[in-house]
């Protein structure tokens, strides 16, 4: 009797040293009431290392940051990316290494259990061993037991790696003026990379996915990473008396309503920059055209079929995800092609893939108008003409002025 009491006042005795003051303190106040705490100077130290470290990264001399924020805050998210590399490896291997573990628990149990049983052990013996293997594989499962570690690897590697690159292309559009603006938007970035945020976006992708469908993630795919109202909005002044004259006078940028929504809050050398990566001529550029409505279109409609965007609708004026596509991309060579598609697809021109175009396009053309082996651009682009007014293939967008161009719809009806 005295042996079970005390076995209890035992385990009660682990059960209240686990419940220390820290942890009753945080559960009961959380992060605190007061703005100040004890390891402010600590962590305030820490982020000046962090900050001198990342300006060493982008090329400024120790002691100085001769980089502007913005280049800063890209210096950082390379570093946070090599992190998240080597953690994303380890998390592999750690995975693997699982099955080993637990095969070579139970292959030590079931020797030992043989050993014991050759050697005279009394059943009682044998049985307390099997249990204390059997202890150490729960153990050892429910240390292991998280949804990171349950899911295939691949599809991890794939929510992390879409999310950083959808990261990067919003902050293409972001100004980063300051250091409070650079640490919040590394530590969003940061974020990307945490265990939680994973499991949260496994989570929630299912629970979208049963609530709402294909759309329901389409609208959430939608939803940005980075606040840009945020980040944009200036920092607060008094209020003053401001004269507005009864007709003000016409933004600058009223004549790109015709290519991008809300052309009168984006800066004109952002919507110029994006014509010119879709193949605009240069006086397009400076006074939109329909025919710089319809290059619009090409780019919308390859970003929903290769980025399988089903919902998208092709109006003719550039989106915020319109532009964060075409940001990080090089000039158009009007040399070699005529729209965004046939830049992206053949950066060296169409007649890098001559023989494979001539293929595809005489499969669909009339024994008498097929391409002959060899044949130039001109000829080339005389049969797409053809192909494209076969009203058979029921093409979404089939303008006049695209008559001798390829598009993503075009070469996936081929």
């Amino acid at each position: 009797m005295r042996f079970k009491l005390l076995a209890v006042l035992l385990c009660c005795s682990f059960v209240v040293s686990a419940c220390t003051q820290g942890v009753v303190d945080t559960y009961g106040g959380g992060i605190g009431t007061e703005l100040s705490y004890t390891t402010m100077g600590q962590r305030s130290a820490a982020e000046d290392n962090y900050v001198a470290f990342i300006c060493r990264q982008s090329g400024s001399a120790p002691g100085i940051c001769s980089v502007d924020w913005q280049g800063f805050t890209l210096a950082g998210m390379n570093d946070i990316d090599a992190r998240c590399d080597g953690y994303l490896a380890w998390l592999d291997n750690r995975r693997r290494t699982n099955g080993p573990i637990q095969k070579q628990i139970a292959d030590t149990a079931t020797t030992t259990a043989t050993i014991m049983a050759a050697t005279g052990a009394t059943g009682a013996a044998i049985g307390i061993v099997a249990a204390a293997f059997g202890f150490a594989r729960n153990s050892f499962d429910n240390t292991q037991s998280r949804l990171l570690m349950e899911v295939n690897h691949s599809t991890v590697q794939t929510i992390v790696l879409s999310n950083q690159e959808r990261f990067r292309k919003e902050f293409a559009l972001v100004r980063v003026e300051n250091r409070p603006t650079a640490i919040y938007v590394l530590r969003q970035y940061l974020r990307l990379c945490m265990p939680y945020t994973i499991e949260n976006q496994i989570n929630t992708t299912i629970t979208t996915y049963q609530l709402g469908g294909t759309r329901a993630l389409e609208s959430a795919e939608k939803t940005p990473l980075i606040d840009l109202a945020f980040l944009r909005r200036e920092s607060l002044k008094p209020e003053r008396a401001v004269y507005r004259p009864p007709n003000p006078p016409i933004d600058n940028n009223a004549k790109y309503e015709l290519v991008s929504t809300k052309a009168s809050l984006r800066s004109t050398k952002l919507i110029q920059s994006a014509l010119t990566a879709i193949c605009a001529s240069p006086e397009e550029v400076d006074n939109p055209t329909p025919h710089t409505v319809v290059l619009v279109k090409v780019l919308q409609q390859y970003r929903k079929i290769r980025k399988s965007i089903p919902g998208k609708v092709l109006d003719g004026k550039m989106d915020d995800g319109d532009l964060a596509e075409v940001a990080d991309q090089p000039p158009c060579s009007l040399s070699t092609a005529q729209n965004f598609y046939e830049q992206k697809a053949y950066p060296s021109g169409i007649m890098s893939a001559s023989n494979s175009l001539i293929e595809l396009l005489n499969a669909r053309l009339a024994v008498a108008d097929r391409l002959p082996a060899g044949a130039d651009e001109q000829t080339i682009r005389a049969g797409i003409a053809k192909v494209r007014a076969d009203p058979s293939l029921s093409l979404e967008l089939n303008d006049p002025a695209l008559s001798k161009q390829l598009t993503a719809e075009l070469i996936d009806k081929l």
